[in-house]
C-alpha cells in the first residue's frame, strides 16, 4: 500500500522569530482526487502591494507542502494580508474555499495576530479526469531483502521536501499508482536515485540501480628510518578511508568502475612517491573495479631530505 509523507519548506524566513507566529493549515481535495504534492501562495498587503514587513530581496510566496493527513504548517509575520491566487497547481484544480478562523479569505484579508489559535483551511476543487498516472520500475543490483520501501519526491524541496512512498517485491519491482505531473526523484534511503518526469501518461520500465560498494585494503609505506607511520588522508572519490591509526592500515568502499584514488594531509617533513594497485599508477590513472579487489592499494611515502 503506497503511503505518503509530507512536510512543508517555508519559503518565508526573513522576519525577526518575536514577529512571528506559527500558522497550522489543513488542505482537502473535492472528489476523493489526489492531493497536490506542493503548491503556492502568494501575500499581498490589502492595496496589492507586497508585504512592508519583508525587504525587496525576499521571497514573498509561500512554498505549501501537505502532510499525508493534509495538514501543513507556515511560519508568517504578524500584519495583515491578502492571498493570491495559487500557483502550480497541477491541470484542473482551482481554489475552492480557504478561509481562516471562519473568515473567507476570498474576500477578506489574512490578519495574524500573535493571540491566534485558527487554523488555515484550503478547499480545493477538481474537474475533470485525473491526472494522476502510474510510475512503476524496478530496482537492480539489491540484495534480497536490502530494501523494502523507496520513495519518490520533488527534486528541489530539500530535506523537508514532500515524499510518496511505496513497496518494493521480492523481485525488485516497484509501481507509485497516483502521481500527479511534475519532475520528481526516485530513491532509495539517499543511496541511489533516478530523475522522471511525468506526464500525462503511466511512466513504466524505471530503474533504479544500488551502487555495489567495494571494499579494498590498504597500506602506509614509509620509506627510511622506522618511525611511527604518520597519519594522513587517503580518499576514494572524495571519501575518505577508514583507517587504523598506528598501524598504517585503511579500508576504502569504492564504486565498480573508475574510482579516483588520492592521499592529503601529508606531514611537512614527508613527500608522497607512489600510490599503486598492483601495477596501476593510481596517481596517473583510476582504479578500474568489475569485481572484488584482488591487491591492496599501497601508499609510500618518503622523507623529504
Amino acid at each position: 500500500m503506497t503511503s505518503v509523507v509530507f512536510s512543508v519548506l517555508l519559503l518565508l524566513q526573513t522576519a525577526s522569530p518575536a514577529g512571528v507566529r506559527v500558522v497550522a493549515g489543513h488542505l482537502s481535495v473535492e472528489g476523493g482526487a489526489s492531493a497536490p504534492s506542493s503548491f503556492t501562495l502568494p501575500l499581498m498587503t490589502g492595496d496589492k502591494a507586497p508585504t512592508p514587513v519583508l525587504p525587496a530581496s525576499a521571497n514573498r510566496t509561500l512554498m505549501i507542502r501537505p502532510q499525508i493527513d493534509g495538514t501543513f504548517r507556515l511560519q508568517l509575520p504578524l500584519g495583515e494580508y491578502r492571498v493570491g491566487a495559487p500557483g502550480r497547481l497541477p491541470p484542473g484544480y482551482t481554489l475552492q474555499s480557504i478561509m481562516y478562523g471562519g473568515v473567507d479569505l476570498l474576500r477578506n484579508p489574512l490578519k495574524i495576530s500573535s493571540g491566534d489559535s485558527a487554523e488555515l483551511l484550503i478547499n480545493l476543487a477538481h474537474n475533470g479526469p485525473e491526472p494522476a498516472v502510474s510510475v512503476s520500475g524496478h530496482v537492480t543490483g539489491m540484495a534480497p531483502g536490502q530494501f523494502q520501501r523507496i520513495a519518490l519526491r520533488e527534486p528541489t524541496g530539500g530535506e523537508l521536501s514532500a515524499a510518496l512512498e511505496t513497496s518494493i517485491g521480492a523481485d525488485g519491482t516497484f509501481t507509485f499508482p497516483k502521481v500527479l505531473p511534475g519532475n520528481y526523484i526516485v530513491y532509495l534511503r539517499l543511496r541511489a536515485q533516478t530523475r522522471v518526469t511525468v506526464g500525462d501518461k503511466d511512466v513504466t520500465g524505471l530503474t533504479v540501480a544500488v551502487p555495489q560498494d567495494i571494499l579494498v585494503s590498504g597500506h602506509i609505506i614509509l620509506e627510511g628510518a622506522q618511525t611511527t607511520i604518520p597519519a594522513i588522508i587517503v580518499e576514494g572519490n572524495g571519501k575518505a578511508a577508514t583507517q587504523d591509526r598506528g598501524t598504517g592500515t585503511f579500508i576504502l568502499s569504492l564504486d565498480n568502475g573508475e574510482n579516483s584514488i588520492s592521499a592529503r594531509s601529508i606531514p611537512e617533513a614527508y613527500r608522497l612517491k607512489s600510490i599503486t594497485y598492483g601495477d596501476v599508477d593510481l596517481q596517473k590513472e583510476p582504479l578500474k573495479l568489475d569485481g572484488p579487489a584482488i591487491w591492496d592499494i599501497i601508499v609510500r611515502l618518503a622523507p623529504k631530505n
